[in-house]
């Protein structure tokens, strides 16, 4: 008898060596990464796998290697690199910026900076 907790989980039938049969629970696949901004789907990270199987692959299949290519979409990105660099020749102010971008403009500067 499965777990109450996870009778109505998908499952699936497998036979054992002794010949009975027994429920095999299945575990849920991850949803795709997400945009922490705008809540599209990012490109290039690695979806429907496991953290286990993730970490197995190479550094380069786990996420893009473009600053902030992890976290933000690529629409988005481009406008806060585009700010970064604005902000950091005084072009524009801190006023400017948009409170949701702030916190990726100085990653993106520090980053510059190295």
């Amino acid at each position: 008898m499965p777990n109450p907790n996870q009778k109505y989980k998908k499952h699936k039938v497998v036979k054992t060596p002794s010949g009975k049969q027994s429920r095999l629970i299945l575990k849920k696949k991850p949803s795709k990464h997400v945009c922490a901004l705008s809540k599209k789907p990012l490109f290039g990270m690695p979806n429907g796998k496991r953290p286990f199987e993730v970490a197995r692959l190479f550094k380069t299949q786990r996420r893009p290697e473009n600053p902030l290519a992890s976290m933000i979409a690529p629409d988005i990105r481009k406008d806060i690199y585009i700010e970064s660099i604005m902000l950091k020749y005084n072009l524009i102010t801190e006023d400017d910026i948009d409170l949701r971008h702030k916190k990726y403009i100085g990653m993106i500067i520090s980053k510059v900076e190295k």
